[in-house]
């Protein structure tokens, strides 16, 4: 059962990473032609900055996941070397119930924003070009759950398995 939902839960983790991959591509491209029309025509894209600040708080939020699962969020391998194997799966677990603490929060704090920004038809930006808030904060709310999942799974595979992951470890569905 637990090898069900850990697939699943790499499916899901490496196609939000995809989409955050694509998100970066557009992202790219709009500064891009932005600088381009800037510097040719003095003509700069209206609404840029604000939809590639939203963008880039997005595109991190959707790797989250797949962090989480290849172990590639911040960690201290001097340290981990020195607890040795069963010292390495302690801290696992202490660092899966922490991660499963901290996106929580994140997304019970990110809950009433979210729902604010979606009731009122919430936007930012300037008069002439209003971006949504929804997306941003939808996004937050929803990878900071699925944080939140990936490190249940940290967690129940260091204390039932046994199991830490590995940096620098691509796993595949």
């Amino acid at each position: 059962m637990i090898a069900i939902i850990d697939r699943s839960m790499t499916h899901v983790s490496q196609t939000l990473k995809y989409i955050a991959a694509a998100l970066l591509l557009v992202v790219a491209v709009l500064i891009t032609v932005d600088v381009s029309l800037r510097f040719l025509f003095n003509k700069p894209i209206i609404g840029i900055a604000e939809i590639v600040a939203n963008g880039i708080v997005i595109i991190a939020f959707l790797q989250l996941s797949y962090a989480i699962r290849i172990g590639g969020m911040l960690r201290s391998e001097l340290l981990l070397n020195a607890l040795g194997p069963k010292g390495h799966v302690v801290l696992e677990a202490l660092t899966g119930l922490l991660g499963i603490l901290l996106f929580a929060l994140i997304a019970w704090a990110s809950w009433d924003p979210m729902m604010r920004a979606i009731s009122a038809h919430e936007f930012e930006g300037h008069a002439s070009f209003q971006v949504p808030t929804w997306p941003l904060k939808t996004t937050i709310v929803v990878c900071s759950i699925l944080g939140a999942l990936n490190y249940l799974m940290v967690a129940i595979k260091a204390f039932v398995l046994g199991e830490a992951p590995k940096a620098d470890t691509v796993e595949t569905a």
